[in-house]
Order: C-alpha cells, then sequence, then structure tokens
C-alpha cells in the first residue's frame, strides 16, 4: 500500500498572540502590504515601487504561506501570508 505524504515549505502554527499579515509580491521585485495605510494602487496611475515583504522580515515576520496569482502582460504576483507572535 502506498501512502500519500505532503511536502509544505513553511510550517504554520496560529496561536491566539499571533498577527496575520498579507503582502503581495511582484516579479519585478516590489512588495506591497495589503493593509498597508496607503493605497496599493490608484487606478490609472502609475505605482510608486515599494518594498514592504523585506522591512516586515526584518522586524520578524515569518512567511507561513505562498500562493501564486496569475499575472499581467509583463509581471507575475505571489500572495504572501506573514506570521509574527506577539
Amino acid at each position: 500500500m502506498l501512502e500519500s505524504k505532503s511536502l509544505s515549505l513553511f510550517h504554520w502554527s496560529l496561536s491566539m498572540n499571533s498577527k496575520l499579515q498579507y503582502v503581495v509580491l511582484c516579479s519585478d521585485g516590489t512588495s506591497y502590504a495589503v493593509d498597508n495605510v496607503a493605497p496599493f494602487m490608484v487606478w490609472g496611475t502609475q505605482k510608486p515601487p515599494r518594498f514592504d515583504l523585506g522591512k516586515l522580515l526584518a522586524s520578524g515576520w515569518v512567511p507561513v504561506r505562498e500562493t501564486a496569482m496569475g499575472g499581467g502582460e509583463h509581471y507575475a504576483y505571489s500572495l504572501i501570508l506573514l506570521q509574527q507572535s506577539a
């Protein structure tokens, strides 16, 4: 009999004291925190580049899940869930 095993790159253990944060990571190297106060993108204008993921990782946030999202003509995107223990 064959056993199926799943391989996970991230270990996710959510405690009541944890905070969660979503970040969109773009293939051009930019990253945008979803709940950031600044708007992600104003329609019809060019988005100012931000690099939120590096700042969050440096302040103790840990990636727990990544979901690939399609892309447009030039970019691909990933939605990354980060966790920080309080």
